[in-house]
Order: structure tokens, then sequence, then C-alpha cells
């Protein structure tokens, strides 16, 4: 046995993958910036940066592309140290990390240029008031993305699956979207609607969202999750999909019947 895992060793070594792979660094060189949140290192990880999210590249989302110029002034080159939470990897198999130069932290440093807000996904981990002060402080000033409509209610849509992974029409919770508590207080979900494109509304239950929480928002039936120690989860209840898999729009409407935010889901024609 000892000989057949030396020559796995040797052939892994041969064709130039690291036999320690499953091992996260504690620090590495950044060889590409991506977007704002995820990153490349020299031994070909990707990295998700924890605790924060940034808008998209694609589609192009406000202040997209400021926050990837951010971080590559921030790291790209550098030697950046990685510290993990529990959760070291993602579904993507992404580390999942906070990456810090000369100590400073990334995560901190989006967050005050108003380039991304906090994004957190349990078990929460450490000390996360002083990444909400920075973002209160961002918010006050109304910079980057803080500026923009879709950032100004106590909630944004972090993403939406309207054609997500299995069959909806056997199981509508395939179909999900993630929001995001963007204030630094509680919020309550109580009086908030979602709406389809076709007008069909749903009342969201009575729910408090930590500060920099994220809730999913599942179509089908379940026992909502409530727990802020684990992902929040809250089912819409329909037995049938809910979103359109071409073209479809989630809007937020808070309890006054104003748009908190909209996310539309659309699929590229091919040609």
């Amino acid at each position: 046995m000892r000989l057949i895992c030396l020559l796995v060793l040797l052939a892994l070594a041969g064709h130039g993958i690291a036999a320690d792979v499953e091992t996260p660094p504690a620090s590495a060189r950044v060889v590409r910036v991506y977007d704002g949140d995820t990153y490349t290192l020299e031994n070909g990880e990707r990295v998700r940066l924890k605790g924060v999210n940034t808008t998209e590249l694609r589609p192009k989302e406000p202040f997209g592309e400021e926050a990837r110029e951010a971080a590559k002034a921030f790291l790209l080159g550098r030697m950046v140290e990685l510290r993990y939470g529990s959760v070291v990897r993602d579904g993507y198999g992404r580390l999942v990390a906070d990456v810090l130069v000369d100590g400073k932290s990334l995560e901190t440093h989006l967050v005050r240029l108003g380039l991304g807000h906090v994004f957190l996904l349990p078990p929460i981990e450490g000390d996360v008031a002083p990444l909400l002060e920075a973002q209160a402080a961002a918010r006050g000033e109304r910079i980057g993305i803080w500026s923009d409509p879709h950032f100004r209610g106590p909630f944004h849509i972090t993403s939406f699956h309207a054609n997500g992974r299995g069959d909806e029409r056997e199981d509508p919770n395939a179909e999900y979207a993630r929001i995001c508590n963007i204030t630094d207080t509680p919020q309550n979900l109580s009086g908030y609607r979602v709406t389809n494109a076709r007008g069909r509304s749903f009342r969201l239950p009575e729910v408090v969202i930590p500060p920099g929480h994220t809730f999913e928002l599942r179509s089908g039936a379940g026992e909502h999750q409530v727990d802020p120690e684990r992902q929040i989860r809250i089912h819409l209840g329909s037995r049938v999909p809910v979103w359109n898999n071409k073209v479809d729009r989630l809007t937020l409407l808070d309890p006054r019947g104003q748009i908190v935010d909209v996310r539309d889901h659309k699929v590229a024609s091919q040609r």
C-alpha cells in the first residue's frame, strides 16, 4: 500500500499537480483579479473574498469595474495573507478567505470605498462590527454603490436563479434568489412582497434578518429556516414554478408598496 501511495504522489508531481492541493495556503501571490471579490493565486487556486460582495461584471452592474480596479491596485502581484473561517471552500470549490496585504484587510478597504457591501453567510465568525461600521460610513457619504438606486433600500437582491439546478417543474425549490440586508441594523420582512414579471405576488413572512446576513428565497413548499446561526431560508409555497426560465423579473416591494430592488433574468439568445 505504501508503494502504491508513493507511485501516486510521484505521478502527480510528474504532471505538475501539487500533492497537497487539499491544504489551503496561508499566503500566496495573486496573479489575476477577475472582479472585486474573486482572484487567482499563483498555484492556480481561486479565492472568493469572505464577508463582502461586489457588483458583477457579467452582466455589467454599476461600480463592478471600479471594484475590480480597486482590488487590482490592492493585491495584484503581491504576496497576500489568507485568513479562513471554518468553511474553507464554497460550492464552486473556491477558497473563501479574507485577503490581507501588510496586515490590511481587503474586506474593509473595499467596503469603506463604497465598492462592496457586507455579505455574511453562516457560520458567522469573528467580530464583524468594524466591517459594518465601515459600510455605515460609506453609505452615509453615498459613495460608490450607495449612490445607485439599487442600494438605497434596506435589502439588495444579490443573485437570481430563475432556472436553477434541477427540474423546477418537479420541485419549484430549484428556483431561488439570495437577498441581503445591506444596513447595519436588523430588518423585519413583515409586509414585504415579491412579484414576478406577470404580476404574481407573494407576501413574505415575519422574519428578522440580521445586518449583513442574506436569506434564500425558494419558490416551493417547505418550512422556513429562521435561525440566523444557519442560512435563513424562506419558501414561497408555490406548487408550480414561479419564474420563467428565459426572461423574468424579480421585484422586491416594501410594506408601503415601494420598490426596494429589482433583478432581471434573461437568457442570451443563441445565433
